[in-house]
């Protein structure tokens, strides 16, 4: 199987449709100045991906990322 594809696939796909998601993520300028910040403040504790960083990211993915609890439920229900 190539992969080569999916990877530069321009649009995610629906597991459940099949069909192009309408989600998609942007780095905002005020998302941008809030990683800026907890790195600042990460660096000056002398940490890496604080917790802080880690909340917003989390945050974030949830929004864009498809229902990964419910996947294998449609998989199976598919008979995948």
């Amino acid at each position: 199987m190539d992969i080569t594809g999916i990877a530069k696939s321009h649009h995610a796909k629906s597991i459940a449709t099949g069909k192009p998601s309408n989600k998609e993520w942007k780095l905002s300028d005020s998302l941008r100045e809030r990683i800026t910040e907890y790195a600042r403040e990460d660096a000056a504790q002398n940490v890496y991906m604080g917790n802080k960083f880690l909340t917003l990211r989390k945050s974030e993915v949830a929004k864009v990322a498809p229902d990964r609890v419910g996947i294998p439920g449609l998989l199976a229900d598919q008979g995948a």
